[in-house]
């Protein structure tokens, strides 16, 4: 069918329209406000409730798939991807999408609290242009893992990191605390990364191991995006046994390759195939 010059677009014209048609992921001002406000009374905000109202602001809310796999009751493990689109989807939306299915499909009093694990810092935060500096950066996380209860690992791309162990043994503390408490933990085992799967730093797959030990459910969930929709693919548990006997690498490889068979074959990455 022939098109009318008068339908033809340009080049710019074209790029605005497909920007147009982009979803849009923007925080709601109320709950960044309602976040600083928090951060100045040092008061607790539910991260079931914000990431509903977050994810509720959504032009087309994330695709949810294998949520027969969550059992109703605590403790449980969440291990997503990394998944994040440089300038146009931040990482925290994918552990937005989880949270809120999470808080619209399971009682939320049976799960109890959910904790996410980030680094308390990191290297190359930019804000547009500007840098910023690794000891503000952490500074503000601080505060936001106070008021939504995460628990902060120490930043693994920086160069005093091997001389953080007892901040990290501090963690893995507050960590195993929490599930031993029955409440529910969720944590991205490559610790960065963006819309292909990368190799997780060293000691991941030890961390892996020894949650498996205690028997806890752990579950790998695969995030990424389709015809402009977050997708949120939850897999089957891990076995009790999984992780044992394996080096601290191939542990890590045991999560990532379950997380790899959950996402799309062009952004698996480092793990596309098996060994």
């Amino acid at each position: 069918m022939a098109v009318r010059l008068s339908e033809r677009l340009t080049l710019p014209q074209a790029r605005a329209k497909k920007e147009q048609s982009e979803q849009p992921y923007v925080m709601p001002r109320c709950i960044l406000f309602g976040v600083i406000w928090a951060f100045l009374r040092r008061k607790r905000r539910s991260v079931w409730d914000d990431t509903l109202r977050a994810q509720d602001t959504l032009r087309h809310p994330p695709i949810v798939r294998g949520m027969q796999h969550v059992p109703q009751d605590g403790p449980v493990v969440f291990l997503p991807n990394h998944y994040e689109r440089k300038d146009k989807v931040w990482v925290g939306w994918g552990a937005i999408g989880l949270t809120s299915a999470l808080a619209r499909e399971r009682d939320t009093l049976r799960l109890r609290d959910l904790h996410w694990v980030m680094t308390d810092t990191w290297a190359d935060c930019y804000f547009g242009p500007i840098h910023l500096n690794p000891i503000y950066l952490g500074w503000i996380l601080k505060g936001f893992g106070d008021v939504y209860g995460i628990i902060r690992m120490p930043a693994h791309d920086l160069p005093n990191h091997k001389d953080q162990r007892g901040r990290s043994a501090s963690a893995l503390r507050d960590l195993l605390g929490h599930l031993d408490q029955g409440e529910c933990i969720a944590f991205h085992p490559e610790a960065g990364g963006f819309e292909e799967l990368i190799v997780p730093p060293a000691g991941a797959g030890r961390l892996l191991a020894a949650i498996n030990r205690r028997g806890v459910t752990m579950i790998p969930v695969g995030v990424f995006e389709e015809d402009d929709r977050l997708v949120i693919n939850i897999g089957t548990p891990f076995a009790s046994g999984d992780f044992q006997d394996k080096s601290d690498e191939e542990a890590a490889a045991v999560a990532m390759h379950a997380i790899a068979d959950l996402v799309p074959a062009h952004t698996r990455g480092a793990f596309a195939h098996r060994a």
